[in-house]
């Protein structure tokens, strides 16, 4: 009796779940301008638009790859030398260099793009694609921290104990036992910053100050036209996305660790 009562529920939130997605994505197939559900005259050019011939959508899209697999590439650069110096002494020096790069990320986003207008206006660079993609470097930067972090520590010191006995300098340490065991932990991080920047809308909404547009601000200034097909493939796409990276990161990253398990410790 147990077991059917928790099925059933698992089903009811299954069903909870998924329902909302159902409709976003049969919303897409309308073939007029306007969102219907049940779609009429149902289509896939909405599609077409999203992804090839409606410029404006073209450009957001292109804009947000661009914005995401930047700072997400630069949250990771900056992530390890913060993560390794951390790993590898321990002092009050680093642990506040570390606490004050995840400090953004605790932020509520509206109090951190508001600094990011201040700041970006004086520099003279706001609405620069390229202020977009360090801002959100900086907003993302204490996810592949932590991902770091947490592979550094899960390294067997007895390794680098072995690779010391052996006449190995830090340098090939580094590149021969470090490095392999860290890279899955290293795309994992990169990963989390490159769907999160992807899917982020109020810093961005700052920074771009209508000089460009990603996806999630061009879904914003949509809603003055009413809510339309195109958006709705617009959702769709962030589902996909977010479907998708998540599930690598579960299928080849070390999930168990990333949440917190020590996989050293016998179950």
């Amino acid at each position: 009796m147990a077991r059917l009562l928790s099925c059933t529920f698992m089903g009811f939130i299954a069903i909870w779940i998924a329902f909302p997605i159902l409709v976003v994505c049969l919303a897409a197939l309308n073939g007029g301008r306007t969102m219907f559900f049940p779609p009429e005259a149902p289509t896939f050019d909405r599609f077409t638009e999203f992804f090839l011939t409606e410029e404006i959508w073209v450009r957001s899209l292109r804009n947000s790859l661009i914005v995401a697999v930047g700072s997400a590439a630069l949250a990771v650069l900056a992530a390890w030398p913060i993560a390794y110096g951390l790993w590898r002494r321990a002092d009050w020096a680093s642990k506040l260099l570390a606490g004050l790069a995840s400090m953004p990320f605790a932020l509520p986003p509206i109090v951190f793009g508001v600094g990011l207008v201040f700041f970006w206006g004086y520099a003279g660079a706001l609405g620069n694609l390229w202020s977009g993609i360090v801002s959100h470097a900086i907003l993302f930067l204490a996810l592949p921290l932590t991902t770091l972090s947490i592979g550094l520590q899960s390294i067997d010191r007895a390794h680098l104990d072995a690779a010391a006995t052996m006449g190995a300098n830090e340098a090939t340490t580094f590149r021969t036992i470090i490095l392999p065991q860290m890279l899955p932990f290293t795309a994992s991080g990169f990963f989390f910053a490159l769907v999160l920047s992807f899917n982020e809308f109020i810093v961005v909404f700052f920074v771009s100050a209508s000089g460009y547009s990603t996806v999630t601000v061009q879904i914003f200034n949509s809603l003055r036209n009413g809510f339309t097909p195109t958006m709705a493939v617009g959702a769709i796409t962030f589902i996909t996305v977010s479907a998708l990276i998540f599930s690598l990161i579960a299928r080849f990253g070390n999930l168990p660790q990333l949440l917190g398990a020590d996989s050293r410790k016998p179950s």
